[in-house]
């Protein structure tokens, strides 16, 4: 059957699934509720069926994905004979030209709609690469990457799909370990307001984790801005950070990245005591103290649990002061074992003591014994100590009756 009757044909027979509902309400077999819903239904099955008949033949998606080859080859071969603003004009056309096929197929075809953004989101990565290139503008990398990930940010707000969430994220990461070594106060400033976007106007979890520790690399960034010379800024930035709490109060996932960071901080600490960055002056005893008042003060304003366990890092700072690092090794060790028992006593998942209480081993061990103790010597004394303490545990709550042998 040719194209004309076809459609012909479909169109008589929806005027006659009209007419005869019309026929059956005022017949009284159909109340008219029903019979609107009756035509509805076969409204939309026809439009689907419209639509899957209407799906481009195979041979024209063939042809088009080699056009589309042919095209770059042709504009690769012939790269640098192409002027500057042609070449910009290129990347802009298909940049624009996959955002609006987007929004074009975001109702037949919702599922190509998100692989057409991110390509979208690419040749604009792509167009700026070219401008910053053609315009000599290498040295403004650091510039380059916070334009990504602004884009990338609008991107999440906008379209609400976790793979922009992922390429935030990565953006993010690029573009705060470029910030190192050049970057201003504006820049700085912001950078930290499109952060501050990205963790107050996407309220997931994961988004605000990564927002979080965006927060935290620009801080340490900061840090080094105005020329900090002190071995104590990264447990500054710490504290500062905690001024989130007093806003975003809602428990969430993003809340344990505090104690996940103060982690972190305590093993590289324990890793570079010795080091240079860490000598670069005598600790300063005011400063210390200072930093000690403000983890505590952290801890009582909030009364968290998770921070009752970041506010133990005021031992670091005065810890510094024995250059051996002995002291120091010694009191993480001990946290880290009150922090596994603490969180075996109250039933709470053990998995994350376990591992930063055996990453803390390691790192005692390659630091500290590695040429005085064997190894396996060293970690049989440790399960000794466990299986002790293991025991101590299982012996308290069988006298309190808490739990059944």
């Amino acid at each position: 059957m040719n194209a004309p009757a076809d459609l012909f044909l479909k169109g008589m027979i929806q005027v006659s699934i009209d007419k005869k509902v019309r026929e059956w309400q005022e017949a009284g077999l159909l109340d008219e509720a029903t019979g609107l819903r009756l035509v509805d239904y076969e409204h939309k099955r026809r439009a689907a069926s419209e639509q899957h008949d209407h799906k481009p033949p195979v041979l024209v998606i063939v042809g088009s994905i080699l056009l589309a080859l042919s095209l770059f080859s042709f504009v690769a071969a012939n790269w640098q004979a192409i002027p500057d603003l042609l070449k910009i004009g290129l990347f802009l056309l298909f940049m624009v030209g996959f955002y609006v096929f987007a929004e074009r197929v975001r109702l037949k075809t919702p599922r190509y709609v998100t692989l057409l953004r991110v390509l979208g989101f690419v040749f604009f990565i792509a167009t700026m690469a070219v401008i910053f290139t053609t315009y000599n503008l290498s040295g403004q990398l650091t510039l380059l990457f916070w334009i990504i990930f602004a884009m990338a940010v609008l991107h999440r707000i906008l379209y609400e799909h976790v793979i922009f969430s992922m390429i935030t994220a990565i953006a993010a990461f690029l573009a705060i370990t470029n910030s190192f070594e050049s970057i201003g106060l504006i820049l700085i400033g912001i950078a930290l307001i499109v952060t501050w976007v990205w963790f107050h106007f996407v309220d997931e979890s994961l988004d605000r984790t990564f927002a979080w520790l965006t927060f935290y690399g620009l801080l340490n960034i900061f840090g080094q801005y105005i020329d900090y010379e002190g071995r104590l800024w990264p447990l500054w930035s710490l504290v500062i950070l905690h001024v989130l709490l007093l806003f975003y109060r809602k428990q969430a996932a993003w809340q344990a990245t505090y104690l996940f960071t103060a982690a972190v901080l305590s093993i590289g600490y324990l890793i570079n005591v010795t080091e240079s960055w860490l000598s670069q002056r005598p600790p300063s005893v005011i400063e210390a103290t200072l930093l000690s008042v403000a983890l505590v003060a952290v801890y009582l304003i909030h009364r968290r649990n998770d921070l009752l366990w970041v506010s133990f890092l005021v031992v670091i700072p005065f810890a510094l002061f024995e250059d051996s690092g002995v002291l120091l090794a010694i009191i993480i060790e001990v946290i880290a074992l009150a922090y596994l028992i603490r969180q075996d006593v109250t039933r709470q998942p053990t998995i994350f003591a376990f591992i930063y209480f055996l990453i803390v081993q390691m790192t005692i061990y390659f630091i500290y014994v590695w040429d005085r103790l064997d190894i396996s010597l060293f970690f049989l004394i440790g399960a000794l100590i466990v299986f002790a303490l293991s025991l101590a545990l299982w012996w308290r709550n069988r006298t309190r009756e808490d739990v059944t042998t």
